[in-house]
């Protein structure tokens, strides 16, 4: 009996320790619970397992809940960072092997000015094409025929500026008839034509071709250059079609515009090709261009007259030119005025066909065709 009163003293008093200790855990604060726990990583008899579980819970339910993904802002590359080689969003060092795992979580801002495509290739997606200038009259392409020609009604082959149009004329290299395509209206074409060409000692012929059908006919009176098989590579001056009550007629320049291979071998150069020539309606003007070839082709040019001259500049795209507003001479005025051509024939061998259309002051409105040829020595032909 004295031994089990020994023992329930025994137990009173420890009682009290006891139920302190397994209530530690609660009592303690954050802190001393994230030491215990430190010191328990190394030393587990550092407290009772009931204590480091408590601990463990404390904590757990204390901590805030894990912060969600921040979405990259518009403007960041989420693969430049220091760590974007082990990312799956970048290509890092397994570009050679695969793709990215997937996508960025956002899509990168393109920047304002699109990329040209013939600047930056492997961007392709985000680029755009060079927008190409708007020609008054149908453009011309790489080796194929190609000219211009007024327009007016009648047989006289001249008129007002204002009752002048233009068109496109394409003639057969044999001179037998041609076909012109005004701007607005139906095409003009010729009935078949006889020719016949005289040499002349400036190195142009002179082409007389005429036709007739019923009431109808057409005519050509021009200066041509012919090839090596006498077919004709270079023609300018005066056309005719209809009926005497109903005819048209005007002044053309036509040839065949130079090849792709030809362009290329004059822009890879960097070559610089001068021409002069008369002009067709009023052959007391005189024109002289300079085309400079390469990496953006461009031209500048001046048409002088006894009683008026201008000058204008602009761009080449392909064979053909087209001015800019920006780079007529001051008495240019008003709008809509353009100068445009196309470069024909080959390297060694290069004209020009072109028409004007410029209002001056003091002077009015001005329409005209021309065919220019490369200036290599000598004096400018003269029709």
């Amino acid at each position: 009996m004295q031994k089990l009163l020994a023992l329930a003293a025994v137990l009173f008093v420890a009682a009290p320790a006891f139920a302190q200790s397994a209530g530690t855990a609660a009592a303690r604060s954050d802190a001393d619970c994230s030491a215990l726990l430190e010191r328990w990583a190394t030393d587990p008899k550092a407290a009772p397992r009931s204590e480091i579980n408590a601990c463990k819970d404390q904590l757990a339910a204390a901590a805030p809940p894990p912060p969600l993904p921040v979405p990259l802002a518009d403007n960041v590359d989420p693969c430049s960072g220091p760590d974007a080689a082990d990312s799956v969003l970048c290509w890092g060092p397994w570009s050679a092997l695969a793709p990215a795992a997937a996508a960025p979580l956002a899509t990168l801002s393109l920047p304002e000015t699109p990329f040209e495509c013939d600047q930056v290739a492997e961007l392709a997606s985000q680029c755009v094409p060079r927008v190409e200038p708007v020609l008054p009259v149908e453009g011309c392409q790489p080796g194929t025929p190609c000219g211009f020609a007024t327009i007016v009604a009648g047989v006289t082959s001249t008129g007002a500026a204002e009752d002048t149009g233009f068109g496109r004329i394409d003639l057969d290299p044999e001179g037998t008839n041609f076909t012109i395509d005004p701007v607005t209206g139906e095409p003009i074409v010729s009935v078949p034509m006889t020719t016949n060409i005289q040499p002349r000692p400036d190195g142009y012929g002179n082409l007389r071709a005429t036709g007739r059908d019923g009431e109808v006919n057409s005519r050509l009176i021009a200066r041509v250059v012919q090839g090596d098989d006498g077919a004709i590579q270079l023609a300018a001056d005066v056309w005719t079609h209809g009926t005497r009550e109903n005819a048209r007629s005007g002044y053309f320049a036509w040839g065949t515009a130079m090849s792709q291979a030809g362009l290329d071998a004059l822009n890879a150069g960097n070559v610089t090709l001068n021409f002069s020539g008369p002009m067709s309606v009023d052959n007391a003007t005189v024109a002289n261009m300079t085309l400079d070839f390469g990496g953006s082709p461009g031209w500048t040019g001046s048409w002088t007259n006894p009683a008026w001259s201008f000058g204008a500049g602009g761009t080449v795209t392909g064979v053909n030119l087209i001015s800019r507003p920006d780079q007529f001479t001051g008495n240019v005025t008003g709008t809509g005025n353009f100068v445009q051509g196309a470069i024909v024939g080959e390297p060694g061998r290069t004209g020009i066909t072109h028409i004007i259309d410029v209002t001056l002051e003091g002077h009015g409105r001005i329409k005209d065709v021309g065919l220019l040829r490369e200036v290599v020595a000598g004096p400018v032909i003269q029709p």
